[in-house]
């Protein structure tokens, strides 16, 4: 970690496990439906390539507004923020940019400071800058100079990606190659039965990893006597069990990697559910269809309706887990909203904690 926030480093760390837990995860028959080679270049794509952003600066636009901004130029212009502030003119630099933008919560190495410092929106970075000593000189110099070094870190994402996308098939073979010996010899000596097999009709004939990113669109909830004019929508529950697998998988991720981890807050650790999330799955409308409003909520919107909230935090008890639900089921609609509550601890009597929860949620009135 740096200042707090997680690196790229944890992000390939984390991506690792997950690629590691999905070869144990599988069945012999997923295993023998695909040699290791296939299997390697498929979970390569899957877990190899990150959506990092790419920021255009040839098409930086700017807009105007009156604000509070610094009374005086101090030699340290991070630490502006302590300079008493008058009514100006505040310049906005709108950077468009492409890509995941939960990326923009991680942070690269030797950056001092909040990166990327500036307003991340869904497809745009706004960079800000006021003060009525700036020329137009002093602006142009000052915004170039931070998007080069916005660049600077993206390139330095893109480069440890790449080098962990070459890694990644020497790390995942000899994981494949021991799953699958004794699969092998598991099929041969079925085969080997004088006995014939009896197919079941639905038997699959493959196994096929999810297309990446996956299209996902909430559909309008059936009609019933008790729903309102506006119309409720829902996640399909093959959806919804899919989302809780990636979470269920980012979790022992983390599990198997608490260094990375033992130093994180709440909101950092919400952005590695965050990349692997809009990593697998597309809304209609933009890139990203997972987002966050708060410091813990992860949730997808469709036509300003939740249809999907997960709650993020740290284990603090009996009655603050009472809370928490209370807290999200505060935020879904009346019928069919999909929910998740995560909880992280650090306790090490975890199996008491586990009983508290179960006991939590066996007391809750509304479960």
């Amino acid at each position: 970690m740096s200042n707090g926030h997680p690196s790229m480093r944890d992000y390939l760390d984390a991506q690792h496990e997950q690629a590691i837990e999905r070869v144990r995860g599988m069945s012999n028959a997923d295993l023998l439906a695909r040699s290791v080679d296939e299997w390697i270049d498929a979970l390569a794509e899957q877990f190899g390539d990150p959506e990092i952003p790419v920021i255009y600066p040839n098409r930086i636009t700017r807009s105007v507004e009156q604000g509070q901004v610094p009374a005086y130029q101090v030699p340290n212009p991070r630490c502006a923020h302590d300079v008493p502030k008058v009514q100006g003119l505040i310049h906005l630099f709108h950077v468009p940019f492409t890509g995941n933008r939960n990326f923009f919560h991680y942070h690269p190495v030797g950056w001092t400071g909040t990166f990327p410092d500036a307003e991340v929106r869904a497809t745009e970075l706004v960079l800000a800058i006021g003060g009525s000593w700036y020329t137009p000189q002093a602006i142009e110099t000052e915004i170039d100079r931070h998007v080069v070094d916005i660049e600077k870190a993206l390139a330095s994402f893109r480069t440890d990606a790449e080098r962990f996308r070459q890694a990644l098939p020497g790390l995942l073979r000899p994981q494949l190659t021991s799953r699958r010996q004794p699969a092998e010899t598991e099929y041969q000596t079925a085969a080997a039965l004088k006995y014939p097999l009896r197919r079941l009709g639905n038997a699959p004939q493959t196994y096929k990893l999810p297309d990446r990113p996956k299209p996902l669109a909430p559909k309008a909830a059936p009609a019933t006597s008790r729903q309102p004019a506006e119309t409720e929508f829902t996640l399909s529950e093959h959806d919804y069990q899919e989302i809780l697998r990636i979470c269920a998988s980012m979790s022992l991720a983390m599990e198997r990697s608490p260094t990375v981890f033992e130093n994180a807050e709440e909101e950092h650790i919400r952005v590695h559910y965050l990349v692997q999330l809009n990593g697998q799955f597309q809304g209609a409308a933009t890139g990203e269809t997972f987002n966050n409003i708060g410091k813990t909520d992860i949730l997808i919107r469709h036509e300003n309706k939740n249809v999907f909230v997960a709650e993020c935090k740290f284990w603090g008890g009996y009655k603050a887990l009472i809370e928490t639900t209370d807290q999200l089921l505060g935020y879904t609609t009346w019928r069919d909203t999909k929910t998740a509550l995560i909880i992280f601890s650090r306790n090490q009597d975890f199996t008491n904690v586990i009983s508290e929860a179960q006991r939590a949620m066996k007391d809750h009135p509304q479960i």
